[in-house]
């Protein structure tokens, strides 16, 4: 997860982080928050840890019980669909320690400062995952 986000870093919220998640989530279930918790470990080590940090450690674990929720859904559109829906939700849901910090009036501008970059996650997840998620799964289940 780590070296697909550092990868692609040149490209504003363009990863396949989320995509990364649902293929975990869906072959090994709640299991897949270990990798979750080391991908978020190692970018604080990387990127430090500020404010941001705290919001990972819930904002992309939040997508696991959605998956196992959906699991039986074979659609790609489907899984599109949530990884975009996830992307576009980020920076509400990162906002959420300002909420504590500065009120409010400090979580609202911090997550509106950022709505260009959710349209952006959001439309890179649901392409990257649109178009990738079946090739991927299947690798995946081959190897496991």
């Amino acid at each position: 997860m780590l070296a697909s986000q550092v990868a692609l870093a040149a490209l504003p919220n363009i990863h396949i982080v989320a995509l990364l998640i649902i293929i975990s989530t869906l072959c090994f279930s709640w299991r897949a928050l270990f990798s979750i918790a080391v991908f978020v470990m190692l970018e604080g080590l990387l990127y430090g840890f500020g404010i941001w940090w705290i919001s990972y450690l819930y904002v992309w674990a939040l997508l696991v019980p959605v998956v196992i929720f959906f699991r039986s859904s074979e659609s790609a559109i489907f899984w599109a669909v949530i990884a975009g829906l996830h992307g576009l939700l980020f920076g509400a849901l990162t906002a959420i320690p300002y909420l504590f910090i500065g009120g409010w009036q400090a979580a609202v501008s911090y997550w509106i400062a950022g709505i260009p970059f959710d349209l952006l996650h959001c439309a890179g997840n649901f392409t990257v995952t649109l178009v990738l998620l079946k090739p991927l799964l299947r690798l995946m289940q081959k190897l496991i």
